[in-house]
């Protein structure tokens, strides 16, 4: 199947210079969808004791991988959003902004979802994050890979 046939490139979003890849024509669209969740699964054939999401279109893929395959789900959210007292955080820059991600402690291997790979800060964050939180990281995955970094562990389904 040719997934980018439901991605939508939409110039000069979210700011001048830059080329959006919106992946809701591939969310709208059920059959697509759930075969693009059973290829990123086959990308790493392994199964997690937790799916870890990074806000917030990682939800999306990270819940539908925990649904399909099993283990739990994890979430990685923005400052101030888990009203939790045993929450560790990691600030990073993104490709617009610099930010602060939290998450709450535990243990167990986790694979890291998010739906875009693009300059890998995010991700980067998000794996020490994971690591001062406690788990232990067997898998990192995305939806797509936009192709600005080409040195990545990241598994990605669709590549530009």
């Amino acid at each position: 199947m040719n997934y980018k046939d439901y991605i939508e490139s939409i110039k000069d979003f979210p700011k001048k210079g830059i080329l959006y890849r919106d992946i809701q024509p591939l969310l709208e669209t059920p059959v697509v969808f759930d075969q693009a969740i059973e290829e990123m699964y086959r990308l790493l054939d392994t199964k997690p004791k937790y799916w870890v999401g990074i806000e917030s279109r990682g939800f999306i893929f990270a819940s539908a991988l925990s649904i399909k395959y099993g283990g739990g789900l994890k979430l990685i959210r923005k400052h101030g959003k888990l009203p939790n007292q045993e929450l560790k955080s990691v600030n990073y820059n993104s490709e617009y902004e610099t930010d602060t991600i939290e998450m709450k402690k535990g243990y167990g291997d986790v694979i890291i979802v998010d739906d875009v790979y693009a300059t890998g800060g995010t991700i980067t964050a998000s794996s020490e994050l994971c690591e001062i939180s406690g788990y232990t990281i067997i898998g990192k995955i995305c939806l797509l890979d936009i192709g600005i970094n080409l040195d990545t562990d990241v598994q990605s389904l669709i590549h530009y």
